[in-house]
């Protein structure tokens, strides 16, 4: 059974990463290619959100399209499953890797819909480690101080993905392997599984 936890999790974290970059506004122009990325993600996604003849279904194939583009869905699926990822099949993983898109884009094509007068602020990119980190603000008009993300991505100029969002030093990743960790021990991989196949049935 998926608890309480494990769904506020995939719903706080990686909920305000994806409304920021779906809200990017007009930015100066970016100093390098990791910062361009990030803008040109987020230019794309405004221009779904705006383009009002989609039907819902539409709207979520062309979010699907970006965020699997976008994100590096089995590398990020790797990292939340842990050791676990050992003792899965490869079928499991492959149903895993699915359900996990699906259930991020149904969620969050209708979720971003709702949001309007943030904005994303793009301040710059640095190497850290083999990651490159493009740090932004989230800038809203109801808050008095900005919401800081930082957008972790593997692969060079050209290729990049993203890996991880950090939010406030909050990370996605990590967040979604502590609480996938504990359906997992739990009821097993099978369980973590039908949760997310019950979830997106009822979206």
């Amino acid at each position: 059974m998926v608890t309480r936890r494990f769904l506020l999790a995939r719903t706080g974290a990686l909920g305000i990463a994806l409304a920021g970059f779906a809200l990017l506004g007009r930015p100066a122009r970016a100093a390098d290619p990791a910062s361009e990325f990030i803008e040109g993600l987020g230019n794309r996604a405004i221009s779904v959100l705006a383009d009002k003849a989609l039907t819902q279904a539409d709207r979520d194939a062309k979010f699907r399209d970006l965020f699997v583009n976008a994100f590096d869905v089995s590398a990020i699926g790797q990292f939340v499953l842990g050791r676990y990822r050992r003792s899965a099949t490869p079928e499991q993983l492959d149903e895993f890797n699915k359900l996990y898109t699906d259930d991020v884009v149904r969620t969050y094509s209708r979720r971003l819909s709702q949001y309007a007068g943030e904005t994303l602020k793009v301040l710059g990119s640095q190497v850290v480690s083999d990651e490159t980190v493009v740090r932004s603000q989230i800038v809203s008009p109801k808050k008095p101080q900005p919401t800081n993300v930082d957008w972790h991505l593997s692969g060079a100029a050209g290729s990049y993905k993203i890996v991880d969002v950090v939010i406030e030093n909050l990370s996605m990743r990590s967040a979604q392997r502590e609480d996938y960790g504990s359906v997992i021990s739990s009821g097993g991989i099978d369980a973590l599984l039908a949760g997310l196949r019950k979830k997106n049935a009822a979206s």
